[in-house]
């Protein structure tokens, strides 16, 4: 897969896409856009204005409900006000006056955080702690003002006084305080059940909605997705909530918009109803088809209006809602007959994208027509028509043999482009083709990995993946050339237990004089998982060796972790490394233990705090790995909840907030 790049006089965005239209289309090829980093934390606050602070963010809380719309409301319309401090809490354990004493008692910021978890947890009998948490709004510790806008989210309805306090918050210049603060404003809205809304209540919820919108084009994407949930929480119909979060985005940064836009893709099928509403602006109709093209086939509900969206607009807002579309495949079949009409016409620039789009969309209601592409004079469009055809019909030979003959010729065009594409195209047919073709393509593709291009090389690469264990009879005898081991070993890593075979040779290069082929042996050997027993007595002798680089160690470790209870003798090693100075190294070892003997709670203590500072990390293996061993712990991990919470819901990795949620 390869990612297109969009040109509209703004940053480009990315649409995933297979690389045969890269090259046929003759569309420019770039990555996205750097990531947008938040704006540093200002240095410590006085002690006076941090108390000032705090005392406004109370006062905001006890006023009389009247006080938190822009205008007073009527007495009668006054929220129920918050019950005394000293109501006790229920059941067995602390009384909710003692959690607020145990809170303005804290001495440092961590025991502030467990206390808070504390009341948080209680859910809405905390309702007498609420001002205690808003005053906690204002701590220099961005971890206390998190937990406190968590704890005050999970109080629900009853904490509706603290949302201007919560707006405040949305400034705030920690992402992760923004992403509570605006998750604690949809929380509060969500529990709130009532049919009729009071008049003061219903401008305190009100107030929120300007600040939310606002949060959707911020720099982090934890940020922009809670702000995005948090709306959807505020009664807007996403007829509503188009033209709020349209306006942001128009307002906005270019590349901030390509980044927020990469947060509704990310969302999913979820975004789609917001996104098929912002295909009937005109403004925001290219940005939304960039968007369900990101998707892919979540977005199929949008299949009908992108049809219609091809009909309109400039020429590359036509051409994004066919690749868009092309995105979407099969699930999006319905729209055939718009694309075939735009095959049939005279449209140059759109013949080839809606060629590739009815292969993609394996669509026989374009046969006829692809047929007429094929048997036309210009090859370019025959190639993908072509290929087109060979996918619909993948069982009829002829088809299949005639489009692998018209792409095989492209390996060798001077054009990398087609060169790219030819390669992705011919490894998209591949899925149709017995045992012996597919390896024959693998030795096509296996020259090309050195190709002078980089994008030809990473085309071969990813192609030879593809093919799996056909592609390791070409790979294996490959291990042996010293000037393209790394690249190897890297494929065989991506192809994780089906490299098996080649596990002898990958042992072998553990003793490699570049550290570098070291480290990518080890990771190889990590991705064939617990087959590869045979591994363990060298990657220990890496684990122990004082030579050795750091990065060879940790990776080492995380191989024998992937092995398992097959990596056993290496366990006592694995528990004195947990105790190393070296955090990282610390966390690897304990974890790769854990996946060792999984039910040995003499572990738990120490991989515990190790954890749940690798969820914090930038490292996305490290959260995801992470994530998966404090579910496997289970109840022992309880110190672990609230920030698994923020990563299910906040983390930019979809599998990391999966693994966070199963966990």
């Amino acid at each position: 897969m390869i990612r297109l790049k969009h040109s509209r006089e703004t940053p480009l965005v990315t649409a995933s896409m297979t690389a045969l239209m890269m090259a046929l289309i003759g569309t420019v090829i770039m990555t996205g856009c750097a990531d947008m980093k938040a704006k540093p934390r200002p240095g410590e606050q006085a002690e006076a204005k941090a108390k000032a602070k705090a005392e406004s963010l109370v006062n905001a809380v006890v006023a009389p409900a009247t006080t938190v719309a822009v205008e007073p409301a009527p007495a009668q319309a006054q929220a129920t006000p918050a019950p005394s401090i000293a109501a006790e809490s229920g059941g067995t354990g602390p009384s909710i006056a003692d959690l607020v004493k145990k809170l303005g008692a804290s001495a440092d910021s961590a025991s502030r955080v467990l206390v808070i978890d504390e009341i948080g947890a209680l859910g809405q009998p905390a309702l007498p702690a609420l001002s205690g948490l808003v005053a906690a709004f204002a701590d220099e510790d961005s971890r206390v003002r998190w937990h406190a806008a968590r704890a005050v989210g999970l109080i629900g309805e009853d904490a509706r006084s603290a949302i201007p306090a919560l707006v405040t918050l949305l400034a705030d210049t920690d992402p992760i305080v923004v992403t509570q603060a605006a998750a604690a404003l949809g929380h509060i809205r969500e529990d709130d059940g009532r049919g009729l809304i009071p008049e003061a209540d219903a401008k305190a919820y009100a107030t929120a909605v300007d600040p939310l919108a606002k949060t959707t084009v911020h720099p982090d994407a934890r940020a922009r997705r809670a702000s995005m949930r948090a709306l959807r929480r505020y009664s807007i119909s996403l007829a509503d909530m188009a033209p709020i979060v349209s306006k942001q985005l128009a307002d906005a940064d270019p590349a901030v918009v390509v980044s927020a836009l990469h947060t509704l893709a990310d969302m999913d099928d979820d975004a789609v109803p917001l996104l098929i509403e912002a295909l009937k602006d005109p403004k925001m109709r290219y940005w939304a088809e960039v968007a369900l093209a990101e998707i892919g086939p979540k977005a199929a509900a949008a299949a009908e209006p992108l049809a219609k969206a091809i009909e309109v607009g400039e020429v590359e807002e036509r051409l994004q809602a066919i690749l868009a579309l092309a995105a979407i495949g099969e699930p999006a079949a319905a729209a055939a007959p718009a694309i075939v009409a735009v095959l049939d016409s005279n449209d140059a620039a759109l013949q080839m994208p809606a060629a590739f789009a009815l292969g993609r969309m394996k669509a026989a209601a374009g046969d006829e027509s692809l047929a007429k592409a094929v048997a036309g004079e210009d090859p370019f469009l025959a190639s993908v028509a072509s290929w087109a055809r060979a996918r619909i019909h993948p069982d009829d030979k002829a088809l299949v043999d005639d489009a692998l003959a018209r792409l095989r010729v492209g390996l060798a065009n001077p054009d990398a482009e087609i060169r790219s594409g030819s390669v992705s195209g011919l490894s998209d047919l591949a899925e149709s083709l017995d045992a012996s073709a597919r390896e024959q393509l693998a030795g096509e593709f296996m020259p090309l990995l050195t190709d002078a291009d980089p994008e030809v090389g990473q085309a071969a690469g990813g192609a030879l993946v593809r093919l799996g264990s056909a592609a390791m009879a070409t790979l294996q005898p490959k291990l042996a050339d010293p000037a393209i081991r790394r690249n190897i070993l890297e494929i065989l890593a991506a192809i994780g237990p089906a490299a098996k075979p080649a596990l002898g040779e990958i042992v072998g290069a553990l003793g490699d004089a570049d550290p570098q082929c070291r480290g990518d042996a080890a990771m190889a050997i990590a991705a064939i998982g617990p087959d590869a027993a045979e591994a363990v007595p060298e990657l220990q002798k890496l684990l122990v060796d004082p030579a050795a680089a750091g990065g060879l160690r940790y990776v080492a470790a995380y191989a024998l972790g992937r092995i398992g209870p097959a990596a056993g003798a290496a366990e006592p090693v694995l528990r004195e490394l947990s105790q190393s100075k070296d955090e990282l190294l610390a966390t690897v070892a304990i974890w790769a233990a854990l996946k060792i003997e999984p039910n040995d709670a003499s572990l738990f203590e120490s991989a515990v705090p190790l954890l749940r500072r690798a969820l914090r990390g930038d490292r996305e293996l490290a959260r995801l790995e992470a994530a998966v061993a404090l579910g496997d712990i289970g109840p022992a991990a309880a110190a672990a909840v609230p920030l698994l919470e923020l990563v299910s819901e906040e983390d930019p990795a979809r599998q990391v907030r999966a693994a966070a949620a199963a966990a």
